[in-house]
């Protein structure tokens, strides 16, 4: 038993010799790949109009306890909501974020001498004419406790974009593709390779603070929004 289990492998490569030289079928082997193509980066961008504002409208404020100093966050909060509501914003619309309460330190940074309590409302407007009108609203209901942090622009739906960007980038990568083949006296053949990256159209941010809040509407531009596609493609060349 000891000596067939030696030589065992010595048997097996004999009869493959064999096999070979007797015409038998010979090992299987990969396929080398086809190394005849070109592969190109291909970018388009689609433009649109932005129908979307996104808008944080932040409230903070002061006390010496707790109690007192949540109660005046929430007044501020609630008569935030009510504006908003009063100027047509859904509740879907508005999401409460970031609730805080911290206490505040003497000059030592020892001794505690009141809190500050206060939360963000973040709030997605869809009629874009009265965004602002509707921002310095909801800001004034909030008194000295508003804050508005952060104003954006944004595409609800860029699907239409996407699409439109994806066709401008394959014809980019296929007319750089057709001056590569032409350059080596080659044409193009089938296409062996897909791969794309996109750049959604996401919110472009408007510098904005409390002190844009005033009697009137605050002045808003939305401008336009992008929407980049960049695309490889690989083609076999014949």
């Amino acid at each position: 038993m000891t000596v067939v289990r030696r030589y065992a492998p010595l048997f097996a490569v004999l009869a493959v010799v064999a096999a070979v030289v007797a015409g038998g079928p010979a090992p299987v082997r990969a396929a080398a790949p086809d190394v005849a193509g070109v592969e190109v980066q291909g970018v388009g961008t689609a433009t649109g109009t932005p129908d979307v504002l996104h808008v944080t409208v932040g409230v903070e404020a002061g006390a010496g306890t707790v109690g007192d100093a949540l109660s005046a966050a929430n007044d501020a909060a609630g008569k935030v909501l009510d504006a908003l509501r009063k100027a047509g914003v859904s509740d879907g619309d508005v999401q409460t974020r970031n609730v805080h309460l911290y206490p505040r330190y003497d000059g030592d940074g020892r001794d505690i001498t009141g809190y500050t309590a206060g939360q963000d409302l973040a709030v997605t407007l869809r009629h874009l004419d009265t965004a602002g009108a509707t921002i310095s609203t909801a800001v004034a209901a909030g008194g000295d406790a508003a804050r508005l942090q952060g104003v954006a622009y944004e595409i609800d739906d860029d699907a239409a974009l996407r699409s439109k960007a994806r066709e401008l980038a394959y014809a980019d990568a296929r007319a750089r593709a057709e001056q590569y083949a032409k350059l080596t006296g080659r044409e193009l053949g089938d296409v062996v390779l897909v791969r794309e990256q996109v750049t959604p159209a996401g919110p472009e941010p408007l510098a904005a603070d409390s002190t844009m809040a005033t009697a009137s509407a605050v002045p808003i531009s939305r401008g336009t929004t992008d929407v980049t596609v960049a695309v490889e493609v690989r083609w076999s060349l014949k």
